[in-house]
């Protein structure tokens, strides 16, 4: 198979742990009160834009991945970046150490702000 076709198909195939801003939401608002959100990007970057009531874990502290472990494995947590690269990372880290309910945002708050969801998320509604 040539590179060009490996690169389509991986561009295409969805990782099962990754979930669009619009799944996310949805199941934030409409089915689960207990969908813990991380933003791994800087405090930089959250002062441009964030979504309310995010934990920030920033993806680029000394301390992230003792963070990260210091975190309840049985709960749910979405993860989300400026694209989905760093969320992506973390999602793989996180379950690489025994977390089972996490996803990565695909896209990122690039994708969330191009989905024009909402910043402001009312859980359990």
């Amino acid at each position: 198979m040539n590179i060009i076709k490996i690169l389509f198909l991986l561009y295409f195939i969805q990782n099962p742990y990754d979930i669009t801003p619009s799944d996310a939401i949805k199941k934030i608002t409409n089915h689960d009160n207990n969908i813990l959100l991380i933003d791994v990007r800087t405090k930089e970057e959250l002062d441009e834009i964030k979504i309310e009531g995010v934990i920030n874990i920033d993806f680029y502290s000394d301390e992230f991945k003792n963070y990260l472990l210091k975190l309840d494995k049985y709960k749910t947590y979405y993860l989300i970046c400026r694209s989905g690269r760093r969320s992506g990372i973390a999602t793989s880290f996180m379950r690489d150490n025994g977390f089972k309910d996490i996803y990565n945002i695909k896209g990122g708050m690039i994708e969330w702000q191009n989905s024009n969801l909402s910043l402001e998320i009312k859980k359990g509604h």
